[in-house]
């Protein structure tokens, strides 16, 4: 019983921690229908289990406050389920932003190409690539490549060369 309760402790101390850190980015943009639109022709083939559906021209993928803007769109569905694994947006640039909170803070970022997904944790993952730049209210970083998880404003991992800046404000 006395084990169970540490357990119990040391996981509502950990949950402390960590939810903070999970409300960063706006909970609701995740309830929200990805949406798309182009200017361009649009065609659309299955491969395998996979609906691939690609636009050109002036493409915007909007999902609550995070908008993609850029040049070409590829979107790929289970076809088996429906369900959206991935957005690939190539531009010159591809231009993202994304509200933080209810204040109205912005992260924004460009680069040659975005891929869009949410991951094995449900985390929504922008891999910005080729020039990739990314500017939240704490830090700016410039690289060959940026890993971003929106939902935590936090840099997963980056390739370099990379340069940036982080911000002296107190929290």
């Amino acid at each position: 019983m006395k084990r169970r309760l540490i357990s119990l402790t040391k996981i509502v101390l950990c949950m402390g921690i960590v939810l903070p850190w999970s409300l960063i980015a706006l909970e609701s943009d995740k309830d929200q229908q990805v949406l798309w639109s182009s200017d361009g022709d649009s065609t659309m083939n299955i491969d395998g289990d996979t609906r691939i559906l690609e636009m050109s021209d002036n493409v915007r993928v909007t999902q609550g406050t995070l908008e993609i803007l850029g040049n070409e769109a590829v979107f790929e569905y289970q076809v088996s389920s429906n369900e959206l694994t991935r957005v690939t947006v190539h531009g010159t640039p591809v231009r993202y932003q994304q509200q933080l909170d209810e204040d109205g803070t912005l992260v924004i970022g460009t680069s040659d190409m975005l891929m869009f997904y949410t991951d094995e944790l449900d985390e929504t993952i922008l891999e910005l690539i080729g020039n990739a730049n990314i500017e939240s209210p704490d830090s700016t970083m410039s690289c060959s490549a940026i890993v971003y998880i929106s939902d935590r404003d936090l840099i997963r991992e980056a390739t370099g060369p990379c340069q940036g800046a982080l911000s002296s404000q107190q929290n």
